[in-house]
């Protein structure tokens, strides 16, 4: 089974028990059953939080695939946009009455400026048929420490709440290079917000942005990027209550391969400089118009080095011998953006369905609970709760109460392959070319295991862990046995 039919089902018995809720007492029970049904519909609200300078709106550009958010310091940057999916392109601006305002994209991007004062302003909303967008929406937030209180409240409200309510489901938590004091004292504030603190963490994902220029120079004999995700993995594990993983990115790298920035002429000109040696172009004249190598002027090499960055200057010559193309694709692997779409495809986009089947679980479990309901209802509950289909919200809650207190932990892993695999050979890590047979042998063997490391696990927590994969293994083996 793969995770879109798991995502599938795990929908399916929550619609089921929707309208068994709603045979019951359709009155009653409308206003929260079709609620619930609608935000089975919903996509991520991922918001991107850093503090000035950071590089956010360069990473919100490179995720979405073209330059829509502004990087200079323009009147949009100093509220909320969110991006989402929908046609045709254009933009509004909310205002704090609820009222929309719609404006034009200047050359598919926001204008400088806005058609409504900032200060009656609540909010941006900006649609785009970006493929990004139908799995997420993105929500571009003002910096964080700025000396204008009014911009940082603009980000507290979305990401932590306002009177209960927040706009943002997960995070991508932008550093420049090293976390200061006050980006942890953000992150612990998200962590007050959720409903624990492993929810916190599994709603977090890191990015040091200028991976490129880590350390220093990236002419040096160290390579920047390397020493970035070396630094991103120890972030990561120091840190693991508050963050679930921690990506090392070159933004303006991954900007300008992901936005279709780099043309034909860039890779001549990288090309043209490929045969100088490294020094020499390290200490290459400050003189606009002198020219560095044949035909190619110092200003040509500058705006090269706005594009890609001087790491993407020396290293990026290689791959410009075969056009732009080819150092598209090697800026595309270089600066990790991948990485960060995988990250949030496994984490956020692929997760999300069970956060959203957990979230509507909780609601309909309010609803059996509460005053005069009908007592079908939570008999109703109690068994949907047992369901096989949902097993995973048990995986989920197993490895967000776990990941809270050892998120080194070997289970922690285990469990969150169990959320992550894309189909059964991926849950027991074994070869795709694996037999139903042999999976099925692996599970009942892990299940095994499973059980008897429960028996003798001290630790509540753990043993709970035990406890839920030994089911997840046992459903397994018994579906594959069919």
């Amino acid at each position: 089974m793969n995770s879109r039919q798991a995502s599938d089902q795990m929908r399916r018995a929550v619609l089921d028990l929707c309208d068994a809720f709603d045979s019951v007492d359709r009155r009653g029970t409308a206003r929260v059953t079709d609620q619930v049904r609608r935000s089975l519909d919903d996509t991520i609200r991922l918001a991107v939080v850093g503090r000035v300078k950071a590089g956010k709106s360069t990473l919100v550009n490179a995720l979405v695939g073209r330059v829509v958010a502004p990087t200079s310091a323009v009147e949009c940057t100093k509220i909320t946009t969110h991006y989402v999916f929908g046609g045709p392109e254009r933009g509004e601006v909310v205002l704090r009455d609820g009222r929309r305002v719609p404006f034009d994209l200047v050359g598919g991007a926001l204008p400088e400026h806005l058609p409504v004062p900032l200060e009656h302003i609540a909010n941006a909303v900006v649609y785009l048929q970006s493929e990004v967008l139908r799995d997420m929406t993105l929500i571009d937030t003002p910096g964080l420490a700025t000396t204008t209180t009014s911009y940082e409240e603009a980000t507290r409200r979305t990401v932590l709440g306002h009177e209960g309510v927040r706009a943002a489901d997960a995070l991508v938590y932008v550093f420049h290079d090293m976390p200061l004091r006050d980006d942890m004292e953000f992150l612990r504030e998200w962590g007050s917000v959720t409903a624990t603190p492993g929810e916190a963490a599994a709603r977090a994902i890191g990015v040091l942005s200028h991976a490129d220029t880590f350390g220093g120079t990236p002419w040096g004999a160290d390579d920047p990027i390397t020493l970035a995700r070396e630094r991103a993995a120890t972030f990561a594990a120091q840190h693991g209550a508050h963050i679930g993983s921690v990506v090392a990115v070159a933004g303006n790298m991954a900007q300008a391969a992901r936005a279709g920035l780099v043309r034909e002429s860039d890779a001549s000109i990288l090309a043209e400089l490929s045969r100088m040696p490294d020094l020499d172009l390290e200490l290459r004249g400050s003189e606009d118009y002198a020219e560095i190598a044949p035909g190619v002027a110092n200003i040509e090499v500058s705006r090269l080095v706005e594009l890609i960055g001087e790491y993407g200057l020396r290293h990026g010559r290689t791959p410009a011998r075969q056009g732009a193309r080819a150092l598209s694709d090697w800026l595309v692997g270089a600066s990790g953006v991948d990485e960060l779409r995988r990250a949030l495809a496994v984490r956020y986009v692929g997760r999300y369905a069970y956060v959203k089947t957990r979230r509507a679980l909780e609601q309909l479990d309010r609803l059996a609970w509460s005053n005069g309901a009908p007592p079908p209802l939570r008999a109703m509950v109690a068994e949907a709760h047992l369901r096989s289909e949902l097993h995973p919200l048990q995986e989920l809650d197993a490895l967000e109460r776990l990941a809270a207190l050892e998120p080194t932990h070997p289970l922690v892993a285990m469990l969150d392959r169990q959320l992550a695999a894309r189909n059964d050979a991926e849950k027991l890590a074994m070869p795709p070319s694996s037999s139903p047979m042999q999976l099925r042998e692996r599970a009942l063997q892990w299940s095994v295991e499973a059980r008897r490391a429960a028996v003798v696990e001290p630790y509540p927590v753990r043993q709970n862990a035990y406890q839920v994969l030994d089911r997840s293994f046992t459903n397994l083996a018994l579906r594959l046995g069919r």
